[in-house]
């Protein structure tokens, strides 16, 4: 959500694809990566995919921009990304080590320092990484039953009819997890919703 925040989606996607990095999202960041680009996992956490969580839980690496590891994200934070070195960048300091401890961190505009690194890192080359992930994302895609109505049906089919050109809004509650999962975001803030604080 950060990444959103600081409108800062070109940068992000600049990097990962020049140092080939897979990313995933919180439910604030829907679009930020856009449906179908081959860096994008899915979503994280308890409502995420199977591919990003389990790319998580195999990092060696977890690079986390703007977001600020909540539990929906995170569940038992003691074994949360156990592989990895944790870097998180932030504006907030206060989010640093909060609800994750962290192998390092950056406390900055994460635009400003999204720019620094596309300046900085040389292009890069990952290939078993994400061959991984690609395998990952085959084994467990998001299945919807088009046998019978159900919200996820629902929500593909809107998908469909608008070409993802729509803005979707939810309320708190099963269909702003439908919706987040199964609808194929492109660009950021076309998924409102409230998150982190939410009211019914």
């Amino acid at each position: 959500g950060g990444v959103r925040s600081a409108a800062s989606c070109q940068p992000l996607r600049d990097l990962l694809h020049k140092a080939e990095i897979p990313a995933t999202y919180t439910l604030m960041a829907a679009g930020v990566v856009p449906y179908g680009d081959p860096m994008n996992i899915g979503m994280l956490g308890m409502h995420g995919t199977k591919s990003s969580n389990f790319g998580v839980a195999h990092c060696d690496l977890l690079i986390t921009l703007g977001a600020r590891f909540s539990d929906r994200v995170t569940g038992d934070t003691s074994r949360f990304a156990k592989k990895a070195k944790i870097l998180q960048i932030d504006i907030d300091p206060a989010e640093i080590n909060k609800n994750v401890l962290v192998s390092g961190s950056v406390i900055g505009d994460v635009k400003s320092v999204l720019d620094i690194l596309n300046e900085k890192l040389p292009d890069m080359k990952h290939e078993a990484w994400i061959e991984e992930v690609e395998a990952l994302k085959n084994q467990y895609p998001l299945k919807v039953d088009d046998d019978r109505l159900t919200g996820p049906y629902v929500v593909e089919e809107l998908y469909r009819v608008t070409k993802g050109d729509a803005i979707v809004t939810t309320e708190v509650g099963q269909n702003q997890m439908w919706a987040a999962q199964y609808y194929k975001y492109k660009e950021p803030r076309t998924f409102l919703t409230s998150g982190g604080l939410g009211t019914m």
